[in-house]
């Protein structure tokens, strides 16, 4: 069972690493990516972001695909540890897994210094045993000497601090309590970064609201949507497939019904991932296959091929077949009822309440016949 796994994972793996490597995708990545970020780097930073969380492998490969794409326009490299952004699986309302893009506060950090006003983005968090000195109004101060300690306390906020290039600054302060109540209307406020990271999720939550007041980019508004939309638990989509000319479509055909070319060895894994994500049930997918190939006069293969490329036409002539086959299973079986209530009836008559005794002409109860020693020839006992 170990063994079917791992196989199916490394299908799965070589299966997105010949998309995301694929001539096209990478020709719209170029043409995506700014300068500083080389298209090789930022694929096998996000390939080794894949293979070190196998949940993502379970996303849509549109889903995937796009992400992949907005980070290389965000230019913003897709890695735990460098923390510019991070790819996370996430369970759509149709019951679908969707990679979602999250920036994170460096990747904040980045947008800001690329919109050609701020110089610098700064942002700290403060503990209970700091020195900390706030002042807002027309002499505005911020001191902060972070304790000695190695234990400097609870967080006790978070601030920011924007210095541009025309050398003024600006700068935010959030106390914990703030920054609480922004992380409770997070669909994921009990698990995850804000669990394992609150000190990084509290520098992001304060960059976030002062960039609102600064000369940003529409890049960094667009991180900021994004993110938005993750924390409330709702799909990514319909942001981030807008700019992407068509690629995503093109290659992963996700939801649309473009076709598009795949190698033959990867059509068993696509179908097979995309029947297990629609929950589609073996028997009636296997009969509606058969009935595909009989009508076409192709083969099972071919209609699984022609599925994996028109993706959105074959499920919906599927959901349409599976829903005939249960309203005639259902009809079946109602009809099957209705004659086992119609045979009880019928067998109940063959069986009368009383004979007519030709013996001594008079009823009896037919319990005492197999005792009457006339039985035997008699025209009112039921012959054997």
């Amino acid at each position: 069972m170990t063994d079917n796994k791992a196989l199916v994972l490394q299908e799965k793996t070589s299966t997105i690493r010949k998309l995301l490597t694929s001539d096209a995708v990478k020709k719209q990545l170029q043409l995506a990516l700014p300068k500083h970020l080389p298209v090789d780097r930022l694929l096998r930073v996000a390939l080794t972001s894949i293979q070190r969380n196998p949940r993502l492998l379970d996303c849509t490969q549109r889903s995937l695909l796009a992400c992949v794409m907005t980070a290389a326009q965000l230019g913003l490299e897709p890695d735990q540890f460098l923390g510019q952004c991070y790819l996370v699986p996430f369970r759509n309302k149709r019951g679908f897994t969707e990679c979602q893009l999250i920036p994170g506060y460096r990747g904040y950090i980045a947008l800001a210094r690329r919109s050609g006003e701020v110089q610098s983005v700064s942002s700290q968090v403060v503990y209970m045993k700091d020195y900390f000195e706030l002042q807002f109004g027309l002499e505005e101060k911020l001191i902060h000497i972070p304790a000695d300690d190695a234990d400097r306390g609870e967080v006790k906020g978070a601030y920011v601090v924007f210095k541009y290039k025309d050398g003024s600054h600006s700068f935010d302060y959030m106390p914990r309590a703030e920054i609480d109540r922004i992380r409770k209307r997070s669909k994921s406020a009990d698990d995850g970064p804000w669990v394992t990271d609150y000190a990084e999720m509290s520098k992001k939550t304060v960059i976030k609201r002062h960039a609102k007041l600064a000369p940003l980019s529409v890049e960094f508004a667009k991180a900021a949507t994004l993110e938005d939309r993750a924390m409330a638990g709702e799909s990514q989509l319909d942001l981030i497939d807008e700019d992407e000319d068509g690629v995503i479509d093109v290659e992963a055909n996700g939801d649309s019904d473009e076709a598009q070319e795949v190698p033959t060895a990867d059509v068993e894994a696509i179908f097979a991932e995309e029947a297990r994500q629609r929950k589609a049930d073996p028997a009636t997918l296997e009969a509606f296959l058969l009935r595909a190939a009989e009508t076409n006069k192709s083969s099972v293969e071919e209609v699984k091929a022609e599925a994996v490329k028109r993706t959105d036409a074959f499920w919906k002539a599927y959901g349409a077949f599976a829903a005939q086959e249960a309203a005639a299973a259902k009809k079946k079986g109602n009809n099957d009822k209705a004659a086992a209530k119609d045979e009880q009836p019928a067998k109940a008559a063959k069986q009368p309440d009383y004979i007519h005794c030709p013996n001594n002409d008079s009823k009896v109860d037919p319990a005492h016949c197999p005792k009457c020693k006339h039985r035997a020839g008699c025209p009112a006992w039921p012959q054997e």
